[in-house]
């Protein structure tokens, strides 16, 4: 395998620290949640995961879209995340991506769309068994009748 990319980002302090990349060209203080007893005043490291598998999902949905040539107009993703406490007391994560696209295909191809897209995600990949994922495909540009 080629290495196509590859970043090293910094860290201290945990949840309430901060974070940058290790060319200072991203820098981002973090905030414990409310509901994990934190005071809540700014993005948690939960946030980021959930727009950064958002984002790369919705690449890959467009890089199908476009290897298929689908009428494929434009897209958003709405990634819904939840972290929850097994009764082992283990932390699981469960995102739910909701793809919104302009298109005029059906609501079988959008599906299709959506999990040949899971299928070369890397982080679809990599969170392989490890978290509860959801998809939904909503077709704001429904085909006409």
């Amino acid at each position: 395998m080629d290495v196509v990319y590859k970043t090293t980002m910094l860290t201290q302090g945990g949840r309430g620290g901060q974070i940058q990349s290790e060319d200072g060209s991203f820098k981002l203080k973090l905030s414990v949640p409310k509901e994990m007893g934190g005071k809540g005043e700014g993005p948690n490291p939960e946030m980021l995961f959930a727009g950064a598998f958002a984002a790369c999902f919705e690449h890959s949905v467009r890089h199908i879209a476009k290897l298929d040539k689908l009428p494929l107009r434009g897209s958003y993703v709405e990634a819904e995340m939840s972290m929850y406490v097994t009764f082992e007391g283990q932390y699981k994560i469960a995102l739910t991506l909701t793809v919104h696209m302009a298109a005029s295909f059906d609501q079988n191809t959008a599906d299709s769309l959506l999990e040949r897209a899971k299928g070369i995600c890397p982080y679809s990949d990599a969170t392989k068994g490890n978290m509860t994922l959801n998809l939904k495909a909503v077709l704001d540009t429904p085909p006409a009748a």
